[in-house]
C-alpha cells in the first residue's frame, strides 16, 4: 500500500533535494569518503571503450531489475 505522496515526482524531488542537503553537510566534514567515493563515479562513469551514456543505460537496467530506485 502507497502512502499518501510516496511515489509521486514532488516526493521524488523532496527525496533528492534532501540527498543533496545532506552530501553538502558531508562533504564539509572532515571525513574523505564521500570525495573519494564521488570521484571514483565519476571514473566510472567517463567515456571510455563504453560510452558514458551506455554506462548509464546500464546501471539503470540493473537499478530497476533490483528494484534499487533510489
Amino acid at each position: 500500500m502507497r502512502r499518501a505522496g510516496e511515489g509521486t515526482l514532488e516526493s521524488f524531488k523532496e527525496r533528492a533535494e534532501e540527498r543533496r542537503r545532506l552530501t553538502a553537510r558531508t562533504l564539509k566534514g572532515p571525513m574523505k569518503v564521500v570525495p573519494a567515493f564521488q570521484q571514483l563515479g565519476k571514473a566510472v562513469f567517463a567515456d571510455g571503450a563504453l560510452s558514458k551514456k551506455h554506462k548509464e543505460l546500464m546501471a539503470l537496467a540493473v537499478a530497476v531489475s533490483q528494484n534499487c530506485f533510489e
